[in-house]
């Protein structure tokens, strides 16, 4: 929480006071941080098991193994890819760089919008709307705290 500790940018202060700089984020933009790192080890987990999944198959119902291992490889390349995304943004948003702040808030508010959308919609098989906007919300209340904003802002809380 901000308390006081200095002036924003572009706002007098007086004279000889100048705003602290923090060199930690606040508490929530590091549990934020985190989740993204879990997810990415998550993801990067499952690239592995289908890399490994692939790498030992034979015959898929009458399809080449080429293919299939081919066609494994491929989404295992794009599950670390998106492990490394996530990852990066975990980072980025730990180091203070609101372009991944407005980056995550974007990608959550979609996110929430498409779980609601098809809890809504769907049928009775797509019951578990509650399980999907577990990380997108806690993403958006995270990271429109006071401390996130003005950690974003000018490095300070």
């Amino acid at each position: 929480m901000s308390y006081g500790y200095g002036a924003r940018p572009g706002y007098p202060t007086a004279p000889g006071f100048t705003n602290p700089r923090r060199y930690s984020a606040p508490p929530s933009v590091h549990v934020v941080a985190i989740l993204q790192y879990l997810v990415g080890a998550g993801l990067l987990a499952v690239a592995a098991l289908i890399a490994l999944t692939v790498t030992g198959s034979r015959r898929v119902d009458d399809v080449p193994v080429e293919y299939v291992r081919h066609a494994g490889l491929a989404v295992a390349a794009v599950f670390a890819f998106g492990a490394l995304f996530v990852t990066v943004i975990g980072r980025k948003l730990q180091r203070g760089r609101q372009w991944a702040r407005v980056l995550t808030l974007l990608l959550s508010g979609v996110a929430l919008a498409g779980t609601l959308f098809n809890g809504l919609v769907g049928t009775g098989d797509r019951t578990n709307v509650l399980g999907g906007l577990v990380l997108p919300v806690l993403y958006l209340v995270l990271l429109n705290t006071r401390a996130a904003r003005s950690w974003f802002l000018d490095r300070s809380y």
